[in-house]
């Protein structure tokens, strides 16, 4: 059964230009979902505790391995029940920014590879 959802942009609703909410669905929505799961910090939806990614895990300064990370990406990824394995994570730090950038691939059960890249 194919999902369908309202398209976000930039954490908003998107309009067209005949001023309709726009809808999506298939990878782009799979591929929504995954970037939603990625952006929440786990524990900070009500409705789901364990929804989203454990960010103090990935943001401790003892802590910050590439392998902490890759377990943390994979154990959110995989709260999608479409997420059938996990092909790939790219780990990119910048150190003079402090940020790692994070590209996650997948295979989803349409036998489709998605690709969503994050930020912390």
């Amino acid at each position: 059964m194919d999902r369908r959802t309202f398209k976000l942009t930039e954490g908003d609703l998107t309009i067209d230009t005949d001023k309709n909410i726009v809808f999506i669905s298939g990878e782009d929505e799979i591929t929504q979902a995954l970037e939603r799961a990625f952006t929440t910090n786990a524990g900070e939806w009500f409705l789901n505790a364990d929804h989203g990614l454990e960010y103090p895990l990935i943001q401790d300064k003892n802590g910050l391995s590439d392998e902490n990370i890759q377990m943390a990406v994979i154990r959110c990824a995989l709260q999608e029940s479409r997420v059938q394995e996990v092909i790939e994570i790219e780990i990119d730090r910048d150190v003079r920014s402090r940020t790692v950038q994070i590209t996650f691939i997948c295979r989803v059960d349409t036998g489709a590879t998605i690709r969503v890249p994050f930020s912390f």
